[in-house]
């Protein structure tokens, strides 16, 4: 007996040690703590962190975020936008993105980009409600009339104006002024409120408790629904109660590539993750680490800055709406074609900025050389990062497209201009205007991840400067080592083929841009911390002790909330 327990103790032993060897992926173990917001207002924040308190998850942390933000920080987002969420559930396979951008109506309005920007021709179906209740009852714990009703506790007798919106208020005063209802709300005595006052939106309060009493579908059928029709209608918009009725948000598995050592998840077209991925493959293909940052080195900007050039053209000639044109994902993210982009960079002259001249890569002959087959088949936004005390995370974007949308409000809510988000002219017709299609956006909700486990959850607005501050994020974290505070601060850029200049932040050493100009760069030098290039808000999960680190961009009025 003895010697069969001393066998039996061995072989069990035995057993473990080669399981302990094995590589079973096992659930990311985080600290005892609640989680972490991060979010472009303390208040919202700061409610979504309460939410994860009382036991509820990031998807509920999320949606109740994105209800109050879109009260707090009226000018980025709200119930009459729309947006995508990224979300991941701390175990393989898991990841999954809702789609619930704005959409065209099905009778689309003749539409003029400079006339038109702030009328009711600009608006497109919201999506907003649809895409945040879905979420919510697919992935989340909570109710929708739970989170709706905490969010008007939260916001019920108003917030304080902060510098950052008066400034807003004042830069587009004649957009506030143009409606009433608008207006109303936003100006005190017709003039912007200052810095300090204290902002209480009834309306959209009253909107807010309908919602919850009659659930989300009285959005887009019933009183809500016609009030918006009918302010749309009597302003020349197209929007009808079927449009409406008829909005469904999608959900489907988002883009992912490798960058160094790690997994990069993010948003699938028409929204911009692909084209993060793609600059960040080609990228890949130089050691910029050992060549120096780009705040102090010169070749590694103009490196960068080619990368992005090519990458904004491929996204002009192929990013579109999937339903209506296919898009070739597995080239654009293949390693192959990458080569191909870096191979033209010149790293000696920058090639000239304008849309002509830094051409789209040619799918077509890529297909043909390498599979033997044809192919046949910006402005204002917010962004919330979370992770929970689960490790599941959600990486969130949402928007009116331009900063305060259209202009109009209906039952206390803003109205999006998502029609600017189509081209007017475009021979492929990649991305005009057509009944039921969504315009392509730069929204691009992203998480890293090393070894299998959560490593980062990022995203941030900016319009087309979205994804270039995603890719001087990302460098600066994994090639330079920068914490996300540090990666934050750093000075940014934007290299884009449709820009006649190269916008810098003036923050860049003057000998750095003159050597930059010589090469060939427009450069144009804009504030020293300019929300013209975003406000990323992330958090890092760094490895082995889970701990938590969220930094929220100081170019903003964002804040962390949670974590040790």
């Amino acid at each position: 007996m003895k010697n069969r327990y001393h066998i039996n103790t061995f072989l069990i032993t035995l057993v473990v040690l080669l399981l302990g060897s094995c590589t079973f992926w096992q659930p990311q173990r985080l600290p005892e703590s609640p989680g972490m917001v991060v979010a472009a207002h303390p208040v919202a924040a700061d409610f979504g962190y309460e939410i994860l308190l009382s036991g509820g998850n990031a998807i509920d942390a999320a949606v109740g975020t994105a209800l109050v933000l879109g009260v707090v920080e009226p000018n980025a987002s709200g119930l009459g936008g729309g947006g995508g969420i990224l979300i991941y559930l701390n175990e393989p396979d898991s990841l999954t993105y809702i789609n619930y951008y704005a959409r065209a109506p099905q009778q689309v309005a003749e539409f003029n980009r400079d006339t038109h920007v702030s009328s009711a021709r600009a608006v497109l179906v919201p999506g907003t409600v649809a895409g945040l209740s879905q979420a919510l009852e697919q992935y989340g714990t909570m109710s929708w009339t739970d989170i709706v009703n905490r969010s008007i506790s939260k916001i019920e007798n108003g917030f304080i104006v902060d510098e950052n919106l008066n400034a807003l208020m004042m830069d587009s005063y004649g957009k506030l002024m143009n409606h009433p209802q608008t207006s109303s709300i936003y100006l005190k005595d017709l003039f912007p409120y200052v810095a300090g006052d204290t902002l209480v939106n009834q309306q959209v309060l009253s909107t807010l408790r309908k919602l919850a009493d009659q659930g989300p579908d009285s959005f887009y059928s019933g009183e809500l629904a016609d009030s918006i029709v009918n302010a749309v209608s009597a302003l020349g918009g197209t929007i009808t109660g079927a449009d409406l009725a008829g909005y469904k948000p999608v959900e489907k598995s988002p883009v992912r590539s490798k960058y160094r050592d790690y997994t990069l998840i993010s948003a699938p077209p028409p929204q911009s993750g692909i084209t993060l991925l793609e600059i960040l493959n080609i990228i890949e293909f130089k050691n910029i680490s050992a060549m120096g940052n780009f705040n102090g080195n010169s070749a590694t900007f103009h490196f960068i800055a080619e990368a992005m050039k090519r990458g904004y053209a491929d996204r002009m000639t192929y990013l579109s709406d999937p339903n209506f044109m296919e898009v070739p994902e597995d080239v654009l993210l293949s390693d192959e074609y990458a080569e191909i982009r870096y191979a033209t960079i010149d790293m000696d002259r920058a090639d000239p900025a304008v849309m002509e001249k830094t051409e789209a890569g040619d799918v077509q002959e890529f297909l043909q050389q390498n599979y033997h087959e044809p192919i046949d088949k910006d402005g204002s936004t917010t962004h919330i990062s979370v992770v929970d005390r689960h490790g599941n995370a959600v990486s969130l974007t949402q928007t009116l497209n331009h900063f305060w949308g259209s202009g109009i409000t209906v039952a206390g809510f803003l109205l999006n201009n998502g029609m600017m988000g189509f081209s007017d002219t475009d021979e492929a017709n990649t991305n005009t205007s057509a009944p039921g299609r969504q315009p392509r956006s730069t929204i691009t909700p992203t998480m890293l991840f090393s070894d299998g486990d959560l490593f980062m959850v990022v995203g941030s607005p900016g319009a087309g400067r979205i994804i270039s501050t995603l890719v001087e994020i990302i460098c600066n974290i994994i090639d330079f080592g920068m914490t996300p505070d540090q990666a934050n601060q750093a000075p940014r850029f934007c290299s884009r083929k449709s820009a006649e200049t190269l916008p810098v932040e003036s923050r860049f050493d003057q000998a750095l841009l003159d050597d930059l100009i010589s090469m060939g760069h427009p450069i144009e030098v804009l504030g020293e911390m300019d929300n013209y290039f975003g406000g990323v808000h992330m958090i890092v999960v760094y490895p082995n002790s889970g701990m938590l680190k969220g930094s929220a961009d100081p170019r903003r009025s964002g804040a962390v909330a949670g974590g040790i």
